[in-house]
Parts: structure tokens; sequence; C-alpha cells
């Protein structure tokens, strides 16, 4: 299940909000993440700080989630932002991955379903990686067949000129549901094709692929992993997702856009698809003959890297610069 959720182009300029930097209860390490509670827990976010880490229990039982996402915007214009809440099992599974896109104001999603046994869960909540610092403010509500180590997090998180529950209309609106069986809630049903976006799911009968924008993972014309782009966690989520699904070789495909000569475009875009194979190897714990690796330069577009009337397009060659992991079922 997935829900539409762009990297913005480089700038020099680091732009801060007013995100809070460290709000009670909320965690940056997935190894001892916050007790979530009853009723409505809050949470301020930024793409710079890395996921915020949740657990609680839940089942046996029917369990239902809430999230809402308000984005801050810049210097009070408002921004397409978009925020991640991927529900993990205690066996590391990944459970469900939602996405909440916000303008302007707060949006709101929500899932349901039943569990066959208790599980320990975990909730990591992810903005996106760019070269401005965005945030936001979210909040997550957990009813039904649940229990909590502690109150609800986050009341110090305040948001901005936004309520999550405005009188006489609903809090969410419905998007999917969970499975009891040992199936995958993790089918995405589509996505988003903005530019500055870290990672893309896209899934259909026949294969799963995953998108990772090469702005994240690579500074110009570079081929090398860059460290911010590791803190982001964005190749740990993609590693999940395949982990999940794969049953054979996982293609790695290294794309650029049509800028420059074809030759070198060919080596670039080989290069950067070799250096995710080689992180997934190092980091991942995949083998490598489970990856095969590939450069195939400005083919295969998924954007127009020119407008309609032949001038430069930026945000079309933003999208075109990337690597794909594909999983054939």
């Amino acid at each position: 299940m997935v829900l539409p959720r762009g990297l913005a182009a480089p700038i020099v300029i680091a732009l801060l909000l007013t995100v809070a930097a460290s709000v009670g209860a909320q965690s940056h390490n997935p190894k001892a993440p916050a007790a979530l509670g009853p009723g409505i827990n809050k949470g301020n976010v930024d793409n710079v700080g890395g996921p915020d880490y949740y657990y609680f229990y839940a089942g046996p039982g029917h369990i239902d989630l809430k999230f809402a996402f308000k984005e801050m915007g810049v210097f009070g214009n408002p921004l397409r932002e978009s925020l991640t809440f991927d529900l993990y099992m205690d066996d590391g599974k990944l459970l469900s991955h939602n996405v909440v896109v916000s303008v302007e104001k707060m949006e709101q999603v929500s899932t349901s379903g039943t569990l066959d046994s208790r599980h320990k869960m975990t909730l990591w909540v992810t903005a996106p990686a760019g070269a401005i610092r965005l945030g936001g403010y979210y909040e997550i509500e957990v009813t039904g067949a649940v229990a909590f180590d502690g109150k609800a997090a986050g009341a110090g998180a305040k948001p901005q000129d936004t309520k999550l529950v405005t009188s006489g209309t609903s809090l969410t609106r419905p998007v999917g549901s969970l499975t009891t069986s040992g199936t995958s809630l993790s089918k995405p049903v589509g996505s988003l094709t903005q530019p500055a976006q870290a990672l893309l799911v896209h899934e259909t009968d026949r294969e799963l692929r995953v998108t990772l924008a090469a702005d994240v993972l690579f500074d110009f014309d570079k081929s090398v992993i860059r460290p911010d782009a590791a803190a982001t966690l964005t190749l740990h989520r993609a590693a999940v997702l395949i982990h999940g699904k794969s049953r054979g070789v996982v293609r790695i495909e290294g794309y650029t856009d049509a800028k420059g000569a074809e030759t070198y475009n060919l080596r670039l875009s080989d290069r950067r698809a070799a250096s995710v194979k080689a992180w997934l190897v190092a980091k991942e714990a995949f083998g490598a003959g489970t990856l095969r690796a590939q450069g195939f330069g400005a083919a295969h577009p998924v954007a127009l890297n020119t407008k309609a009337d032949g001038s430069d397009d930026p945000a079309g060659r933003q999208l075109n610069r990337r690597v794909e992991l594909i999983v054939s079922k």
C-alpha cells in the first residue's frame, strides 16, 4: 500500500526553519525508538536530523493507525513536502509504507486491519532529503488492540497555523488495509513523479521497481555515494523493500539526463550503478552474485529533457538522473 508522496536542485545557502530541534520523547536512534502513547502523539521533523523512531505493541486483534502531516514552508511560502510513515514488524519486515503529501494545510491518511498475534511494532517517520532544510509537524494516533509503554509523545511539538481535528470534518480518509496473512502490506499502487523525491516505489504483478534520485545519492558528475545520502537512510529503506521481495537477481540500472556525450553518460551511469551495488553488498547484507549493475546513460527517460518550445527543462532532467532497483516476480 502506498499513497502519493523531489530533490531540490543543489543550493549553496543553508536555509534553517523554525523547527524544534529536539522535542521530548522523539528519538533519532533506530536501536532505541521512543514509546508511542495512547491518544494523539505529536512531533516536529526535518530532512536533516534523520528519521524519528517510535514503538508500540499490537495484536492479536484489530488495530487502526492515523497519520497527519503539515509542511512548514519557507518564510511563510508553502511548499509541496512529503512525510513517510513506515511500519515494521518485530522481525524487521516492512508491514506498511504510507506517504502523506502536504501543501500549506494538514493532510491525513489512515490504515487498519487485524493481526494474528502480538508484535512489537516500530514506526519510522522520515522526511525526504534535500539541499534546503525543510520540515513540518505531524501527529500519530494508534487505537484498537494495542499497548503502550508511556504517555502520548511530543507534548512540546507545535503545528503552525493548523489543527489535526477541525469541528465537523473527519480526521482521516481510508487508504487501504492491513492483512492477516504472511503477505506483504507494502504493495504501492503508484507514485508521484515530482522532482526531488529521494525514493519512489512502484509495484505491479510482474515487478517491484524502486527508483532512487541520483541527485540525492551523488554530487554533480560524481559516482561516490555522499555521506549525507547514507545518513538519510534512503538506501537502507530501498534495501528493506528489496529484501522483502527478492527471489533472484536484482537489477541495478543507472541513468543520466541527456546532457553530455553519450559515451561519457554511459560510463557515469555505469559507475553509479556499481556504487549502489557495492553499498548494498557492504552495508545491507546482499550477496554480490544476487545483484547485477549496469548503466544505460540517457536511455529510457522517464521525463522530457526539454520543454515543448525546445528550451531546457531542469525538472525533467532531474527526474531522468536516477538509479533503479528492479525485482522481477
